[in-house]
């Protein structure tokens, strides 16, 4: 076993905010004996994003030779490989992760340890701790950022988090555990040596933020309200509304039993008791189209849907007219089909504009009018970081396909958002479209930092109690408390020291300012179709506290509005005063 220095220990940039440690308690793997088994008996392993469509792969040799290398911290030898990340057909984030397991025995029980460590040198990557309990793969796991130089990580157990996905599980370490290191940020060269548990894990304090008064912004003159016919139907249908969210937009819906739908007839009812008025059913259109791979390259001209599609919109439909609910039928392209690349590309835009004629006519006898067509959800969805699809691309696209549905049906009313997750800003920078029934839509989750605490997909999983509104009596000097580690990207810093001027009512109001008067200038109607907070980590006095205001501000200001996140539990009924909060029947 390698001798690890406790001044290194103690200088070195630490994962957690403000910790020092002894040397670990226990080792679990060193990497000097070379072959594939820990100090504790666990085989190591590998897993990858191949078996989903996946491309990545990885610069060494096989497990059978080992991934062991000469060198490491102060060492002899190390984990070290060279990860290629490469999303080929899979549907979500590129991976390749390692893993080792550890049992329970009678020297070794993790439940009596704080935390692990480990050195780390290259590429940025996720600690995920896998136990037996948790079968829908939402494990805990934190974020580790890229590392220069070696880097001594220290992970405390109480920090994990699961990514919120799956059912909800309390972390158990009393049985035997997994420990997997999950690269799949970068590509890039992953290291990591003398893995270890922690006994006892010490903080103290760093004073990274500031307490200062709320600081409340002037407020922006609102123009005024649209008056046209259409936006009275907007207003009339549109306000009011919750999302079918995270299924039929994720992956093809292979049963027509609709007792296994996550979202079924009794979902619509009871919506309909809790006094929502419309719905918006993301789906993703395309996942149906038979040969979807040739028409979408414009090799098959001719679309054919599977009939599955028909089956879920049609009993959308129904239902909806049933219990007088409103329904936007949202074309949610979750997979990444529409990428910067197919944006420009004149067969995928005559494909895909094609698709909404095909739907348009499936629907040509249906007279309520209180159907919406969406055009196609927030443009850059599921696009790596840092890829956008142009403005200029996306209104060619948008317009091409109004014009083909108008080729079938002249009146429906369509909503359109802009690109770069349907922004605000965006749209305020474009001009309206060609036609007078098009609802102009954009996204909301401002202040970020408090709607999205605790939600891993935005690498804030570890955040936790950020207060709404903001308050210097429940603000911190230290990012621990609001689950701020080294792994939290440095614009979400940025933005919590900016929170005491944003975490108000009047900084939402001028946003949203911003959309409104161009609205009044063009005398379009608007809705806001996705908004809301995340409702793991925060507290339900500020859940609350969020969606009143929201829901007074896009009263005020005559904005439709759906939900996506936040006023439901798991079973789809309001959290307790969600019902008074936007102004809903108590069922």
């Amino acid at each position: 076993m390698k001798k690890i220095g406790l001044l290194h220990l103690i200088l070195l940039s630490f994962f957690v905010n403000s910790v020092a440690q002894e040397s670990p308690a226990i080792m679990i793997e060193d990497f000097e004996d070379g072959n594939t088994q820990s100090i504790l008996g666990g085989y190591w392993y590998s897993f990858n994003d191949n078996q989903g469509g996946g491309k990545s792969t990885i610069k060494q040799a096989s497990w059978q030779q080992g991934f062991v290398t000469t060198g490491g911290h102060e060492s002899t030898g190390m984990f070290q490989v060279e990860v290629v990340l490469d999303k080929g057909n899979y549907q979500w984030d590129p991976y390749y992760a390692f893993g080792t397991s550890v049992a329970k025995s009678a020297s070794v029980n993790p439940s009596l340890f704080a935390g692990i460590s480990y050195w780390h040198k290259g590429v940025g990557h996720e600690l995920r701790v896998e136990t037996e309990e948790i079968t829908d793969y939402d494990f805990y796991a934190i974020p580790v950022p890229a590392a220069a130089d070696w880097t001594l990580v220290t992970i405390d157990f109480s920090t994990l988090t699961q990514g919120g996905w799956g059912k909800k599980v309390n972390l158990n370490l009393a049985n035997s555990i997994k420990l997997v290191w999950n690269a799949n940020k970068t590509s890039g060269n992953f290291q990591i040596d003398d893995i270890g548990f922690v006994k006892e894990i010490k903080y103290e304090k760093q004073n990274n933020m500031v307490i200062r008064p709320a600081e409340i912004p002037a407020p922006v003159l609102v123009k005024g309200n649209i008056s046209s016919s259409l936006n009275d139907l907007s207003k009339k249908y549109l306000t009011k509304g919750m999302n079918l969210a995270s299924w039929a937009e994720a992956g093809k819906i292979n049963t027509a039993n609709t007792s296994d739908w996550k979202y079924n007839e009794a979902t619509i009812k009871l919506q309909a008791d809790q006094g929502l008025l419309g719905i918006r059913f993301p789906i993703d259109l395309d996942l149906y189209v038979v040969d979807r791979i040739n028409v979408l390259n414009g090799t098959l001209k001719k679309i054919e849907i599977e009939p599955m599609l028909y089956t879920l919109l049609d009993s959308m439909n129904t239902w909806t007219k049933r219990y007088k609910l409103s329904l936007t039928i949202d074309y949610h392209a979750y997979d990444g089909s529409y990428n910067r690349s197919s944006s420009k590309d004149p067969k995928f835009r005559e494909a895909v504009s094609s698709l909404w004629r095909v739907i348009a006519a499936h629907f040509i006898t249906e007279k309520r009018e209180d159907l919406f067509f969406e055009l196609t959800n927030e443009p850059c969805l599921s696009l790596p970081e840092g890829e956008y699809i142009d403005q200029a691309d996306w209104t060619l696209l948008a317009q091409m396909m109004i014009d083909s549905i108008r080729t079938i049906d002249k009146t429906r009313p369509i909503i359109f958002g802009d690109t770069k997750w349907y922004s605000l800003d965006e749209l305020i920078k474009n001009k309206p479209l060609k036609d007078k029934y098009v609802i102009y839509c954009f996204h909301m989750y401002d202040p970020f930092v408090f709607s999205h605490q605790g939600a891993s997909w935005a690498s804030m999983g570890t955040m936790k109690n950020v207060p709404f509104p903001y308050s210097p009596e429940r603000w911190s000097t230290e990012y621990r408390d609001f689950g701020v580690t080294n792994g939290t990207p440095q614009w979400v810093k940025d933005n919590m020291g900016k929170y005491y001027q944003e975490g108000n009512k009047q900084f939402i109001k001028n946003r949203l300012a911003k959309v409104k008067n161009w609205a009044f200038d063009n005398q379009v109607p608007l809705i806001c179709n996705e908004w809301g907070a995340y409702p793991k980590s925060a507290k339900i006095e500020d859940l609350n506290a969020y969606f009143k205001t929201m829901g007074e501000i896009f009263k005020e200001m005559d904005i439709s509005w759906q939900v996506w996140f936040g006023i439901m539990d798991s079973e789809n009924k309001l959290l307790p005063g969600m019902a008074e909060a936007l102004d809903l029947k108590k069922k």
